[in-house]
């Protein structure tokens, strides 16, 4: 749902080539649960997860291409925030080696 466009590390501006996403997606009744679907920007807005569990979710996903600094600092606290806060299991990939000139 959030696209991250920052000044901060070289600059990034996700919203130049995604679109951004319009409800939250909960994908019901799989082997496994309930399922929450978000992306790495998302993660910094605890009130989607809380939505997301409130509607259901067991597990939340959350694929990443964090920026190194960000990431280095941000990304395992923030996981675990959202794990505690909703007492979801969380599913998280996190991008290894170059994703373009910029990270």
């Amino acid at each position: 749902l959030h696209l991250f466009d920052v000044d901060y590390d070289g600059g990034f501006r996700e919203s130049a080539t995604t679109i951004k996403g319009q409800e939250a997606l909960l994908v019901r009744d799989t082997p496994v649960g309930n399922i929450g679907v978000t992306t790495c920007y998302d993660l910094r807005f605890p009130e989607l997860y809380t939505a997301l569990r409130r509607a259901g979710a067991n597990v939340l996903l959350v694929p990443s291409a964090f920026m190194p600094s960000t990431g280095e600092a941000h990304w395992h606290v923030l996981l675990r925030a959202r794990a505690v806060e909703t007492q979801c299991y969380v599913a998280a990939a996190a991008q290894a080696g170059r994703h373009n000139e910029k990270r």
